[in-house]
């Protein structure tokens, strides 16, 4: 059973966040509705940045390249 828990709960994907959302409950002082809007703050900012990001033109990229079919 401890090999269980170590393999599945030891991996920093799992264990980072956790770490951060306990981190931004004790700042604030474990109100949730404070900690639910700066997840949705913090949340929304990585949604706008992924969706208007600056794209560079697919043309642009074949020309620089000129040695391979990408």
């Amino acid at each position: 059973m401890r090999a269980l828990i170590e393999r599945q709960l030891y991996q920093p994907a799992i264990v980072l966040p956790m770490l951060v959302l306990m981190r931004l409950m004790v700042t604030l002082d474990f109100n949730l509705a404070q900690v639910t809007l700066v997840v949705f703050a913090k949340g929304s900012q990585y949604v706008f940045k992924a969706v208007f990001r600056p794209r560079a033109p697919h043309a642009e990229s074949r020309a620089v390249c000129r040695q391979c079919h990408c």
